[in-house]
């Protein structure tokens, strides 16, 4: 068994984002602070995301569609599809991925 604290966990930049990831064998969660007006770039990658919003708000865009998540609503983005998100105040989110992000991992080595 594994057990962690999020806000305590190592973390990296992503700009201004502070990502701390959690992983097990095959799913990962992973805390991310956002302040006010910062962007998570469009992107995309093969693991499916579930995003939750714990406080705050966030603008997101998956492929056409865009929509505001506040606290306690999840997001669901398939993989391999295009998707951002912009945040409309401070917010505190966790985006759950399978498989793991092991480039998220390398980048606290």
């Amino acid at each position: 068994m594994k057990k962690a604290v999020l806000e305590n966990l190592r973390s990296f930049s992503m700009g201004p984002i502070t990502m701390r990831p959690f992983a097990g064998d095959k799913l990962m969660i992973v805390r991310a602070e956002l302040p006010a007006g910062s962007v998570a770039p469009r992107h995309s990658h093969p693991h499916e995301q579930m995003t939750i919003v714990f406080s705050g708000r966030v603008e997101m865009s998956l492929g056409d569609e865009t929509t505001i998540a506040g606290p306690g609503e999840v997001v669901h983005i398939p993989g391999g599809v295009e998707h951002g998100a912009v945040a409309l105040e401070d917010a505190v989110i966790a985006d759950v991925f399978h498989p793991v992000r092991e480039d998220f991992l390398e980048k606290l080595a």
